[in-house]
């Protein structure tokens, strides 16, 4: 284990097109519209109300509206963490949930901190714990529990953290097999731990957000304390030619950049889906289809904040047919070719290919069946699905 407290992801990412409308007020609920700038500050403007995207951002078939919003008390699911098909590394925390290997003396020395002022707190109904044998020593009077209470803040200016951290309390000292013992643990906002008085390590989890620290049980009073958890939120929805697009057919990723390289930090991500991320920077990626309708931008998350955008892809299916002539049956056993007219393969098939998203533009379809070729120029419009024939004569 290294010297220095991990850091979960790091870094800048280049602008692309993004729009997204700041709540300005942190309670202010606004309506999309506004537009992001490059640098990722709110900027409200012509470019949001037309629509049009950064002035140098690359074209990708589509734009990213959406607002910002103060993350609050939800509903049991709405801030439950991210259900991935193939899970992304979690953060790498100083500690593990369960057990927490051999430490790094400096490390010890450097996270240990001094008593701490009391506080108060309701005992919460769901909080386990299990206090670790105290030595006492040769006719030594045992020492009275105290209460040991957690709070989690997005910053360091107080804003608390409502719901969604998973705690967990460690004793400070690992046993013969290098374990630390889990103490006590709790999913409450502000759990209260009836301890006994000595040092602990406190663990909190939120979403791909953790941190740990020492704290010290003092005798004879009760102790707080407060782990502050940079975090925000995001939920990505999908939408095309105005129509919200079907869930399936799109995925999201994630990626921040770490010293220069871009890093995952979720992927096939479903539209709607919440997910608790660090503050900071992210580039998304937008895929609708399997062909080449992607929307890629920046977005950033501030501590306590809900970024909700909205991607717009320009694109519609496209179903391809072989035909003996205009209006006739399809005829099977056919291959497809899919060409942009600087002659870019887009997508290529063994077999029929009945069905495939494409970004608005203009394309060129070669058909092979039985050792001969046909082809059909053709054009897709945003939002307007279409079947295009090729006929053989």
């Amino acid at each position: 284990m290294g010297r220095r407290s991990p850091s979960l992801l790091a870094g800048l990412l280049t602008a692309s097109a993004l729009a997204v409308t700041s709540a300005g007020d942190a309670l202010a609920q606004a309506a999309p519209g506004g537009a992001l700038a490059p640098g990722g500050l709110p900027n409200a403007g012509e470019a949001a109300r037309s629509g049009a995207g950064p002035r140098n951002a690359p074209s990708f078939g589509g734009v990213i509206t959406g607002r910002m919003n103060l993350i609050g008390p939800a509903g049991p699911d709405a801030l439950s963490p991210p259900t991935l098909s193939r899970p992304a590394p979690p953060p790498a925390p100083v500690f593990s949930p369960e057990r927490i290997d051999r430490l790094d003396p400096a490390i010890v020395d450097q996270m240990r901190l001094p008593n701490l002022a009391p506080g108060a707190a309701s005992r919460p109904t769901t909080t386990t714990t299990t206090s670790p044998p105290t030595d006492l020593g040769a006719g030594a009077a045992p020492l009275a529990k105290q209460f040991l209470t957690l709070q989690g803040q997005f910053d360091e200016n107080g804003s608390a953290i409502p719901s969604g951290v998973k705690w967990r309390l460690f004793t400070d000292q690992a046993d013969a097999n290098g374990e630390h013992m889990l103490v006590a643990e709790s999913n409450d906002a502000r759990p209260r731990f009836e301890v006994d008085p000595g040092a602990y390590i406190v663990h909190a989890v939120y979403g791909l957000v953790s941190a740990a620290k020492f704290v010290t049980v003092a005798a004879g009073r009760p102790t707080s304390q407060t782990m502050v958890l940079p975090a925000g939120a995001v939920r990505l929805t999908a939408f095309v030619g105005g129509q919200q697009a079907p869930e399936g057919d799109v995925t999201f990723t994630l990626t921040r950049d770490d010293g220069g390289v871009a890093r995952t930090v979720a992927e096939d991500v479903k539209p709607g889906q919440l997910l608790r991320l660090p503050a900071g920077s992210y580039h998304v990626s937008s895929v609708y289809g399997d062909a080449n309708a992607n929307v890629e931008a920046d977005l950033k998350v501030a501590p306590g904040k809900l970024v909700e955008a909205q991607v717009h892809h320009k694109a519609a299916h496209v179903s391809l047919k072989l035909v003996q002539s205009p209006g006739g049956p399809e005829l099977r056993d056919t291959s497809w070719t899919i060409l942009t007219p600087g002659g870019d393969v887009i997508r290529d098939s063994i077999g029929a290919l009945s069905s495939v998203v494409l970004a608005e533009g203009d394309y060129m379809a070669i058909a092979r069946r039985d050792g001969r070729l046909y082809q059909q120029s053709f054009a897709v419009r945003t939002g307007v699905n279409a079947t295009v024939e090729v006929a053989v004569r």
